[in-house]
Order: C-alpha cells, then sequence, then structure tokens
C-alpha cells in the first residue's frame, strides 16, 4: 500500500512541472497584443505587470522599442514598461520576452502615417453593380401538356457569378436574356466564376410554349441599392469609407463581388422605429439623377471609393484613434436620421470583442435618439464613433433583441481595409 501511494506521488510531481509552466505561458501570450499599429512619431507605452520586455530585430529605421522595470534596482521587478517609438511609416516584427530570456510572442507592427479623417455621418443611396450576373437560384422552364424541364438544374448553383455567355461580356441581364433569345435553342458556351476560379460550362435553353421565347430557368441579379451612412473622407485624397460592413446579398447570404458602384443623395422619408426582436430602419428616396462618388470596393468591414466633390461634407478633421487608445465608457456617434442635418448622440462603450466589423458593443444612451429611433436601426450602419475627440470607429450593427445596443469596429480596421491594393 505504501509503495503505490509513493508511485502516485512521483507521477504528479513531474505533471506539474510541465502543466504550470504551460499554463503561466499561455495566460501571458494571451494578455499580449496579437498585432499593433501605431501612428508615425507618437511614442506609444505598452505597461505590463509582469517582467516582459520587447525587442524588433529587424526594420529598426521603422520601430524602436525599449523596455524598463517598473521596480527601482532596491526592489523586486515585478513588472515593465514597454516604450514603442514609431520613427517612419512601415512594418516590423516584435518579439515579446518573458524575464528578457523566454520568447513569448512575436507580432506584426504596422507604422502609419499621421492621419486625420473628416467624420461625415451622413446617409446617401448605395448602388452596387455585381461582377457579371450573380445567380440566385435555378428553377423549372414549362413546356407542352404541362412538362416542365430544368435546363441548369446540376449545373449552376446559387452563388456562381456569370461573366460572358458566347463571349460577349455579360454587364446586366438585358445582355444575358438577348443572348438566350437568339440561341434558337443551340448551345450556349457561358463563363462563370465559383469560389473564385474561373471555368466554360455549356448551357442549353429550351422553348417555353407559356412564354413563347427560349428560356435557361435560371434567377440573377446585376445591382443592388438601399441607404447607408458615410463614415469618413480623407481630405487629402477625397477617399471615403462608408457602412463599416459589408454589403450582402439577401437571397445567397453572400458577400457581393462588385464589378463597382456609386453614391447617390437620398433623401430620408421615414423611421420604422427599433424595438425587441423588430430592427427598426431608416427608409428614404434614392435619386439617381446625381453621384457622389464611385465605389471600387466591398469588403467585410466596409465599402470603400472617391468622392467626386467633399463641399456637401463640412467638418473639421480629426486625428484617429488607434484600438489601445479606445478606453471603456462615454463616447458620442454623428448620424443623420432626418432632413439633411447631422446630429450629435452619446453611447458608451462596454466591452471590446474580435470580430470582423463587431470590434466593440456600444450602448445608446442619448434619450432624443431614443425616442426617434429606438437606438440604432438599419441605416445608421458607418455612423462615425467619436472619443475623446479622436475618430475611433463606425456603427455596423444592431442587436435584434436589444436595439439599444450593437456592435462598431475600429477605424483602423476601416483604413488598412481602404488601403489594401
Amino acid at each position: 500500500m505504501w509503495l503505490r501511494k509513493e508511485k502516485k506521488r512521483r507521477f504528479f510531481i513531474p505533471a506539474a512541472a510541465v502543466l504550470i509552466p504551460t499554463l503561466l505561458w499561455c495566460s501571458v501570450s494571451w494578455l499580449l497584443p496579437n498585432d499593433l499599429t501605431l501612428v508615425e512619431g507618437e511614442k506609444t507605452e505598452i505597461a505590463t505587470q509582469l517582467p516582459i520586455s520587447a525587442r524588433t530585430e529587424k526594420s529598426i529605421e521603422v520601430l524602436g522599442i525599449t523596455t524598463k522595470p517598473l521596480a527601482d534596482a532596491f526592489h523586486l521587478e515585478l513588472g515593465s514598461s514597454i516604450m514603442a517609438d514609431p520613427i517612419q511609416a512601415g512594418t516590423a516584427k516584435v518579439t515579446f520576452y518573458l524575464c528578457n530570456a523566454v520568447p513569448i510572442k512575436t507580432i506584426d507592427a504596422t507604422v502609419i502615417p499621421k492621419t486625420t479623417l473628416v467624420p461625415v455621418g451622413r446617409t446617401v443611396g448605395v448602388s452596387l453593380d455585381t461582377k457579371g450576373l450573380l445567380v440566385l437560384g435555378i428553377g423549372s422552364v414549362n413546356m407542352e401538356d404541362n412538362d416542365t424541364v430544368e435546363p441548369c438544374k446540376g449545373v449552376l448553383k446559387t452563388g456562381d457569378l456569370l461573366l460572358e455567355a458566347n463571349g460577349q461580356k455579360l454587364i446586366n441581364k438585358e445582355t444575358f436574356m438577348d443572348v438566350v433569345t437568339q440561341s434558337n435553342g443551340e448551345k450556349i458556351d457561358v463563363l462563370l466564376e465559383r469560389k473564385g476560379e474561373q471555368k466554360h460550362i455549356r448551357l442549353t435553353p429550351v422553348y417555353s410554349q407559356t412564354e413563347h421565347a427560349f428560356k435557361l430557368g435560371v434567377w440573377v441579379r446585376d445591382s443592388i441599392q438601399g441607404i447607408g451612412t458615410i463614415t469618413f473622407y480623407d481630405p487629402k485624397t477625397n477617399k471615403f469609407g462608408a457602412l463599416g460592413h459589408g454589403v450582402y446579398d439577401v437571397d445567397t447570404a453572400e458577400l457581393m463581388i462588385i464589378k463597382n458602384g456609386t453614391i447617390i443623395p437620398s433623401q430620408l422619408t421615414d423611421i420604422v422605429k427599433g424595438k425587441k426582436g423588430e430592427p427598426g430602419e431608416l427608409t428614404g428616396i434614392i435619386q439617381r439623377d446625381t453621384t457622389l462618388g464611385e465605389v471600387s470596393k466591398n469588403t467585410e468591414v466596409g465599402i470603400y471609393g472617391t468622392l467626386n466633390q467633399t463641399s456637401d461634407y463640412s467638418g473639421t478633421a480629426l486625428p484617429i484613434g488607434l484600438k489601445q487608445e479606445v478606453k471603456i465608457g462615454k463616447a458620442e456617434i454623428l448620424t443623420n436620421i432626418e432632413g439633411e442635418e447631422v446630429g450629435k448622440y452619446e453611447i458608451e462603450i462596454e466591452s471590446f470583442a474580435k470580430g470582423s466589423g463587431k470590434d466593440m458593443m456600444i450602448h445608446v444612451t442619448d434619450k432624443r435618439l431614443l425616442e426617434k429611433t429606438g437606438g440604432i436601426v438599419q441605416g445608421m450602419s458607418g455612423s462615425p464613433i467619436i472619443q475623446n475627440g479622436q475618430l475611433i470607429g463606425a456603427v455596423t450593427h444592431v442587436l435584434v433583441n436589444d436595439p439599444e445596443r450593437g456592435y462598431g469596429t475600429f477605424i483602423e480596421t476601416m483604413l488598412e481595409e481602404m488601403n489594401k491594393g
């Protein structure tokens, strides 16, 4: 009996010797940032309560790193302060060490130029043209004696993009209909894109006795329109960002791959107030006779492009606030819920999260906005978030069961996406 207990004791000691350092390493790694964005010339302190140091072995002309203990020479060193000195725009690798010896984590650091942006908060109409024709679904064609056939079954899938038919670019639905009509039932060579890969397929139209025309039994979309909010524009380049989230097709639930798009004036006509289980919305009329700007990108964290002119968007350029500068507590949003006036409304930043377009949980506290909208409503996506005189992000989503609350994305996330490519 004594020998059996001794063996158990010997087993647990080595296990603890492995488990405890592993848990410590994981805990320290979790406390450290996964990436770092800094503004050129603005030093940033990363204070820790642990003896952690950092070094950048390369790109020292981009970023300088120094570490100093928080305790003096006569006391035990329990923590350290890491000072990041962003020298010029560029990228670098930063490695964190425990007790200046054990490497814990290596992250990417990006230094961006000093940036000021004009927060906008105005609602506009958004019109996006798909890259080719988006397949929404396939169905049957009525033949003689109530027979039906499905010419595209097993060939086309929802979400496919039809780019060309018989060598002709499919710029809209009408172009495709003309090719089908002129086929006289002969096979059509179609270039499609599926999940980023292009290939040729052959489709055979059939003659519909009820419609007296050749048909394929496929539903497609070539554009989409709606109302959203411009977040900011860069006064140096006239580039803008809006919505804070991507535009998804309502039928396929996939991010739309666009060819191009425009922002156009809109006139708000009504507010459907949000309530639990039923998100509200801003409704309005889109005025298609004027183009305010061109849309070039539709991404997970917003749409981006260039304004034709900025005189319609008065405002003072503000410095951006990076995510490490954003604090739990009071902030405000700029949003346009009636007429052309952009108002300031109080919110609270309640917590931080990780996710595309859902970086922070926000709570509308302004009684005026709650009275008019019930909180966050569809159409307000993109409303800029301001804290301590800095543009820090944009409203992106509403919680369906609690319209007073929703999510926002960091402005640096939008800037990174806008400047890609």
